[in-house]
C-alpha cells in the first residue's frame, strides 16, 4: 500500500485486467480505458449464516456474468444494464490504497460504469443506514476525492424506488433474449465462476 500519498493521484490502484494481468500502478498513471473492463479484485464469500446475498447477474449490456455481493448490489446493476447510456459494466474494478491525512486507508468499489462517451463512473453501493457512519463515511469522502481528481464520476448508491426496479425487470426480459436463446458462457464468465464461494 502506498504511504504518505499527500496527493491524491499518488495513490496505489490495483487491478487485473480483462487479459488477467495483475497491474499495480498510481492513480495519476492508471489507464482508465484498459481499467474500465477490468476483472473483480474481490473474491465472493460465503459462510453460515451469511447475511447479504452474493451471485452471478446475466448482464444483457456486457453479453457475460457481472458478480455481485448483496441485494442491493444486484437492484443497482438491474439499473445499470438497463440503462441504453451505459456501454460497459465492471464489478469490484480495483483496489485503491493510501494515505488519507496520514490515516492509511483502502478501498475496492462496488462497480465502475461506462457509458457510450467514454465518461466513467465508479459506485459504492451501501445501504442508508451505514452510509451514515463516520467510518464509512471517511472512506467514501477519501474515495469521491479520488475519483474528482482522476476526473471520473463518484457515486455513493443506497436504492431506487421498488416499483420502479420492479418495472425494469419485467421490460428487461426482451432485452436479457429470456425464452430466445440461453447465454453463452465467455472466457470471462468462466473466471468470473471461478471467483464464486464453494459450498
Amino acid at each position: 500500500m502506498a504511504m504518505g500519498a499527500a496527493n491524491p493521484l499518488d495513490t496505489e490502484v490495483r487491478y487485473v485486467d480483462a487479459d488477467g494481468e495483475s497491474v499495480t500502478t498510481s492513480l495519476r498513471q492508471l489507464d482508465l480505458k484498459r481499467a474500465s473492463t477490468a476483472l473483480p479484485v474481490r473474491r465472493l464469500k460465503s459462510h453460515v449464516r451469511q447475511r447479504h446475498y452474493s451471485g452471478l447477474f446475466w448482464s444483457a449490456t456486457t453479453g457475460a456474468h457481472v458478480p455481485y455481493e448483496s441485494r442491493l448490489e444486484l437492484d443497482r446493476l438491474w439499473l445499470a444494464d438497463f440503462d441504453a447510456d451505459v456501454h460497459w459494466i465492471a464489478a469490484q474494478p480495483m483496489w485503491f490504497g493510501g494515505s488519507d491525512e496520514g490515516v492509511l486507508r483502502r478501498h475496492a468499489p462496488d462497480l465502475l460504469l461506462t457509458d457510450r462517451r467514454g465518461v466513467m463512473t465508479v459506485v459504492d453501493v451501501k445501504p442508508a443506514e451505514f452510509v451514515k457512519r463516520p467510518k464509512v463515511q471517511a472512506v467514501f469522502s477519501w474515495t469521491a476525492r479520488l475519483c474528482q481528481a482522476k476526473g471520473v464520476r463518484y457515486e455513493v448508491w443506497s436504492g431506487a424506488d421498488p416499483v420502479t426496479l420492479a418495472n425494469i425487470q419485467t421490460f428487461a426480459v426482451a432485452r436479457r433474449g429470456v425464452g430466445t436463446r440461453a447465454p453463452t458462457y465467455s472466457s470471462t464468465t468462466a473466471a468470473l465462476m471461478s471467483c464464486l464461494p464453494r459450498h
